[in-house]
């Protein structure tokens, strides 16, 4: 058993990551479920609460499962028209993201040639991966907290605001190197778009 936090027993750490990735997906179902019921809105938010905490409790927890997982609650939270908690996990993702893209940029200071120095940049490991999976790509998370705030702000009623994160998630979408994450981003602000010319 792996010790949390405060010295308590969390269970085994593959169940939290098979936890994970069930609670996300079973969300995600009743994400797009077109006719959710009460009882399905009130499974929808309690999982992916789960999901994120049991993201929390796996030793591959990192910055951008924590983006996406703030990310899936701020939808959740639009979904459910529950506008101050949608943008609170909005403004997470974005926290999120930026961490990761700071990250990212002082990885690739470790690629560069050397300097007369033997400085080594913050953050910067010998044994970190020359690679990140498309998830993790900084312009593919920070276009989804960016399309989440705008999504949030939309609901609230703050359209100047919702228009600038919108824009700013189009821009970085289209930096996004891997073509299915980023149609996928591209197909979620064009639904976000047509939404808010329909009102």
């Amino acid at each position: 058993m792996a010790a949390g936090r405060d010295g308590s027993a969390t269970g085994d750490p593959a169940a939290h990551e098979r936890f994970a990735a069930e609670c996300f997906n079973a969300c995600w179902e009743l994400m797009e479920k077109a006719e959710r019921t009460a009882q399905d809105d009130e499974e929808m938010l309690l999982l992916a609460h789960a999901s994120l905490w049991h993201w929390t409790r796996r030793p591959d927890y990192g910055v951008a499962k924590r983006a996406i997982g703030h990310w899936q609650l701020s939808r959740v939270n639009c979904l459910l028209g529950r506008a101050e908690p949608a943008l609170a996990h909005a403004r997470l993702a974005l926290e999120a993201a930026r961490d990761l893209n700071a990250q990212h940029a002082t990885a690739l200071a470790a690629d560069m040639p050397p300097v007369a120095t033997d400085t080594v940049p913050a953050g910067v490991r010998d044994d970190a991966p020359p690679s990140r999976p498309p998830e993790d790509e900084p312009a593919y998370l920070l276009g989804c907290a960016h399309e989440a705030l705008a999504r949030a702000h939309a609901l609230s009623g703050d359209l100047d605001r919702a228009e600038f994160h919108r824009a700013e998630a189009w821009l970085l979408a289209h930096q996004v190197e891997d073509e299915e994450a980023r149609d996928r981003l591209l197909g979620d602000l064009g639904e976000l778009r047509d939404a808010q010319a329909a009102d």
